[in-house]
């Protein structure tokens, strides 16, 4: 280089100097948002946490993320979300519920050929699972965002989501001042023909129920009347279509996530909050023993605590965030009010408390 003529020297200073500007031009966009882009994890100890579990994953090849359980197919375009901010690791969705999923995870966990990483769920086969201890202990590193009370004390779960059921209802059959102030007044004649299902058979009907029984809101002589003025069905699903044709006009305990949907769709149905009525179902995600991409599967359920994911629970999934500070649309029930108007039960005393609800119901519905 010393002794390069200065002619020379000078063209290439020119050239490296040129060069040096077009770097630091393309530069300029991309360093500020890397800097900044951490709101969407909760700040910048959450983000840099996430990027070393997703590190983690692609180190050990885990490109996937097997994910059990009927959200995992109503959350889909929540996972476009995630693709895009990793996508390294894919999510499959593998839908099944009920007697499906405990038959399908019996023969896996009996076999020890496991396929899948995460059971996302209602409360009730979340708790199961752990219960036959086949959920795998792990902390996301930014759960502490998240109230105590939505996450499980030995790791083995986390709540993450949340429907509200109340009354969902036919505008054209009934108006706002038709409609039921008290739980006693659904025992109405004029509400006759409401729908409802089973309420010892483990459904919707038995989920609600058991919160506003827990909470002193719904005795044995309300059931009676409830059950008597209802039309009881296997399952409220396959209604929400008569709902909205009219040939039903009410079904007390609907899902508000549906019920934004059908409104989306353009039908004739709106949607009525009382606290002390309503009643907030919850969800969450149990990495399970086993799980072929535990990596991965952890990354997967720290992300569904961050904001970006709250967020799209939101805008993409039409339920209930839990991560304070994200909020829901105005128009939308105030999840905080329905959730104080009733009474508490922790995950640990959860089967305890749905025990006496059935025994209270077989004694009430003889």
């Amino acid at each position: 280089m010393a002794n390069m003529p200065s002619r020379r020297r000078s063209a290439r200073a020119r050239l490296l100097a040129g060069a040096a500007l077009c770097l630091s031009l393309f530069a300029l966009p991309t360093a500020p948002a890397r800097a900044q882009d951490s709101a969407w994890a909760g700040g910048d100890a959450n983000a840099k946490a996430l990027a070393a579990l997703y590190a983690e994953a692609q180190q050990a090849k885990q490109g996937k993320v097997v994910v059990y359980g009927g959200y995992s197919a109503l959350f889909k375009p929540l996972w476009e979300v995630f693709s895009k901010r990793y996508p390294a690791v894919e999510i499959v969705p593998n839908p099944l519920s009920g007697a499906r999923l405990v038959s399908k995870l019996d023969a896996e966990f009996a076999s020890g050929q496991h396929e899948a990483d995460i059971l996302m769920a209602g409360m009730t086969e979340l708790l199961s699972t752990v219960s036959k201890d086949r959920a795998q202990p792990f902390r996301p590193p930014n759960v502490g965002a998240l109230p105590a009370r939505y996450v499980d004390g030995q790791g083995r779960f986390v709540i993450q989501f949340a429907d509200v059921f109340g009354m969902v209802y036919n505008t054209a059959q009934m108006k706002t001042a038709d409609l039921p102030k008290t739980l006693a007044d659904l025992g109405d004649p004029k509400y006759k023909g409401m729908v409802i299902d089973n309420p010892l058979a483990g459904g919707l009907t038995t989920l609600t129920w058991i919160e506003l029984y827990n909470s002193g809101k719904l005795d044995g002589k309300t059931m009676k009347a409830l059950r008597d003025n209802a039309s009881v069905v296997p399952s409220v699903t396959p209604f929400y279509a008569n709902l909205s044709t009219g040939s039903i006009k009410l079904i007390p305990w609907g899902s508000f996530t549906r019920y934004i949907q059908m409104k989306e769709a353009g039908a004739p149905v709106g949607y009525h909050a009382v606290p002390g009525m309503v009643v907030p179902l919850y969800g969450g995600t149990a990495i399970l023993k086993g799980a072929p991409n535990p990596k991965a599967a952890q990354l997967f359920q720290a992300w569904f605590v961050t904001p970006e994911a709250q967020n799209a629970l939101i805008t993409r999934g039409y339920s209930f965030p839990l991560l304070p500070g994200v909020n829901t649309p105005a128009g939308w029930p105030v999840l905080k009010d329905l959730v104080d108007s009733l009474k508490v039960i922790s995950p640990a005393d959860y089967t305890t408390v749905r025990g006496r609800f059935e025994s209270a119901v077989k004694d009430s519905l003889k």
